[in-house]
């Protein structure tokens, strides 16, 4: 009897390890991260790992994993629906068309092309976003659409690798019209092969943009004009196409593009006003790049070239473009942003006597109520804030990104994760406001909107938000915002420093960094010492660092660290009056509200009965008291904010009977007034909102 137990025992064990070696060579011929041939890199999303003249680096997507709070709600939010809403829409032949136009551009003569003329890139990004949230769960549905958009892409490429779906779907020349967006989509396929590789180890969307790369390094100032370029995303997909193969010529084709910028300005046919202007601020065409001086022109264009103009930076020594992007940084944050981080003032205005759309306007013109404030401007700002970061660390561009994380682009998606605004606007006086053009809406989800650009590009900015939390460099690792997450830093081969973020932050400025891992050697934290915060006290196990060393706007902590070490950072979040220079007309007498790195605004909702949000005047003492919730909120997400309440003063409108009338006639009126983040406005119905506010001429 024993014999037999023991041969069976001997014979299941075989077969145990039989099985454990087949799921093995499944995992490495079928898994995607193991296949042959498709090792993947470190999941990067902007690799300056290896640029000489970068002096942070960047840590993998996957080392930092949320966990609990602001962003780990809206990541969930976004993995769990607005990814899926995204894929509905863009796949839907009726509505976003995107699918069916890569079909059509494959077999020329079987569908109409429908949408704009940029309609591409929506797929690309998704491709972007889908990547990066596959490689933190690994969500089959991604991996097979992906695979599916993927092979519709790889389908419509021409021979010479050319690809843009309107010219083929259409059977129209290529290069007619700038307006058509050709570089701009492939510029953006450009990043999405990069990134997809990265993340999920296929060559399969990589292979394709290698194809176009080599398409632009052949033709771009060859057959091809370089104005064409005129919306300038191909430069970081460039650059990052380099990066990733070691092939130089995409660098060298993204230089290209940079040089040729303003140096020799083209007469503009669609946009010049009178005979004998050249060039044009519209794509900044009128002064070469390390000439500029000031921000111009449209509010993408500006942004993506400044950004890939940075990247540049961190790979080849050129202290004149350097310098000229310090200068032009300084020009838009210190005289054309707005309080929310919105950069583009008008839908259309005149630059050096040249028409401009889309636009940053002259120094301190910031409206309120029709600025323009593209949210892919905002993403802009947040991605050259970046680069800038990187190549020269100071707390001043991490405060910046910071605020356009809050308030210049996370206001444009609603607090359901399937609506979006286009604009970020600053005041609505009207509720029943009505779109005049310019895809201008006033309310999420309004009927007749285009819904491409900005969605997408939002979509895959929160997927990759955890790439822009920290930096590491020789020293320690960096901490450029906060959030509830864990992050695992390898300071080199054999060395990993790993800490864990516990915080309630924006609502809390109280910030728990509790060490988890860490090497026998000294270790530089650095925290960033936000602009907001009056003053930024920080300990270490409960003990309080008296005169903690500052560089740069970085509190630096520097020793052995033990896993169970706490470091405490405590910013003051008191709600606080902000005002404009008074070179900006639009705001002059009148105030906005921050609470810590939150904007607020005043919605017609959280208004009585009967009173407006123009009769509304804010006390230069008002004190305002955090409360939890958005007022009728219909969401979790709503539940989660922290709103404001506080006793202001109200003008009735009643006693006016015409335009103007003499000062000392006001009769103030105290009011219960509520002031929600001004992300979450709009997602009660259609309303009334204003970030600025009057100050009071009376008492309360």
């Amino acid at each position: 009897m024993q014999t037999i137990v023991t041969l069976v025992a001997t014979q299941l064990l075989k077969w145990q390890r039989i099985l454990l070696q087949y799921f093995v060579l499944c995992l490495v011929l079928y898994h995607p991260l193991f296949a042959a041939g498709n090792t993947a890199p470190p999941a990067y999303i902007v690799d300056h790992s290896r640029s000489p003249h970068a002096r942070l680096r960047p840590l993998p997507l996957e080392a930092v994993e949320w966990t609990t709070g602001f962003w780990a709600d809206r990541y969930r939010q976004l993995c769990e629906v607005t990814l899926d809403e995204s894929w509905r829409r863009l796949a839907d032949p009726e509505q976003g068309h995107v699918l069916d136009n890569f079909r059509f551009a494959a077999k020329p003569g079987s569908g109409a092309y429908a949408g704009t003329t940029w309609q591409d890139e929506w797929l690309y990004k998704w491709i972007e976003a889908a990547a990066c949230v596959w490689r933190m769960n690994h969500d089959p549905t991604l991996a097979r659409r992906m695979d599916e958009a993927i092979a519709l892409i790889a389908a419509a490429q021409q021979p010479d690798g050319y690809l843009s779906t309107l010219p083929l779907a259409s059977q129209k020349p290529r290069f007619q019209n700038a307006q058509d967006h050709e570089i701009y989509n492939m510029g953006h396929l450009l990043t999405a092969g990069v990134i997809h590789q990265r993340m999920t180890g296929k060559d399969s969307l990589l292979n394709v943009a290698r194809r176009v790369g080599d398409f632009l390094c052949a033709n771009l100032g060859v057959t091809v004009k370089p104005y064409m370029a005129h919306n300038p995303s191909a430069i970081m997909g460039l650059v990052e196409l380099s990066r990733l193969t070691g092939e130089a010529k995409y660098l060298a084709c993204a230089q290209f593009i940079v040089d040729k910028r303003g140096s020799e300005p083209r007469r503009q046919p669609l946009w010049a006003m009178q005979p004998g202007i050249d060039g044009t601020d519209l794509i900044q065409d009128r002064v070469p790049v390390r000439s500029s001086r000031e921000i111009v022109g449209h509010n993408v264009f500006f942004t993506y070239l400044y950004t890939g103009a940075a990247d540049l930076c961190a790979e080849r020594d050129d202290a004149k473009l350097a310098e000229a992007l310090d200068g032009l940084w300084t020009d838009l944050t210190a005289r054309k942003m707005f309080v929310h981080g919105g950069v583009s003032a008008h839908p259309i205005t005149l630059s050096h006597s040249a028409p401009a759309v889309e636009a940053a306007g002259a120094p301190y013109e910031l409206p309120n109520s029709d600025c323009y404030n593209e949210t892919c401007g905002q993403i802009g700002v947040f991605m050259w804030g970046y680069r800038m970061l990187v190549h020269q660390p100071d707390a001043a561009f991490a405060d910046i990104m910071e605020r356009e994380m809050f308030n210049g682009f996370l206001p444009c998606l609603g607090l359901d994760g399937r609506s979006w605004f286009y604009r970020a606007v600053l005041r609505r006086y009207d509720e029943n406001y009505q779109s005049k053009g310019w895809n201008d809406m006033a309310q999420r989800g309004a009927p007749g909107r285009k819904e491409i650009c900005c969605p997408s590009n939002l979509l895959r900015t929160m997927a990759q938000l955890t790439a822009y939390f920290y930096s590491r460099d020789e020293e320690g690792l960096w901490v450029h915002q906060y959030g509830g997450n864990k992050v695992t830093c390898r300071l080199n081969d054999t060395e990993t420093f790993a800490l864990e973020q516990i915080t309630d932050y924006p609502w809390s400025g109280e910030v728990k960094l509790v060490i988890r891992q860490a090497p026998a050697k000294p270790v530089a934290v650095r925290l960033r010492a936000p602009g907001w915060a009056a003053k930024a006290d920080v300990a270490v196990n409960g003990k309080p660092v008296s005169k903690p060393k500052v560089e740069h706007g970085y509190l630096v902590l520097g020793q052995v660290w033990q896993p169970g070490d706490v470091i405490t950072l405590s910013l003051p979040c008191n709600a606080q009056l902000i005002t404009a220079d008074p070179r900006v007309e639009a705001t002059r007498n009148q105030v906005a509200v921050m609470r810590g790195p939150v904007l607020y605004c005043v919605e017609s909702p959280d208004l009585p009965a009967g009173i407006r949000v123009p009769e509304v005047y804010l006390p230069k003492d008002i004190q305002l008291e955090p409360i939890q919730g958005l007022f009728s909120a219909t969401t979790a997400l709503g539940s989660k904010v922290v709103s404001l309440r506080g006793q202001a003063l109200r003008l009735p409108e009643a006693p006016w009977t015409g335009l103007y009338r003499p000062l000392g006639q006001e009769s103030f009126q105290p009011l219960e007034l509520r002031l929600i983040p001004y992300f979450a406005w709009a997602n009660r119905g259609r309303s009334a909102m204003s970030v600025w506010m009057p100050v009071g001429l009376g008492t309360r």
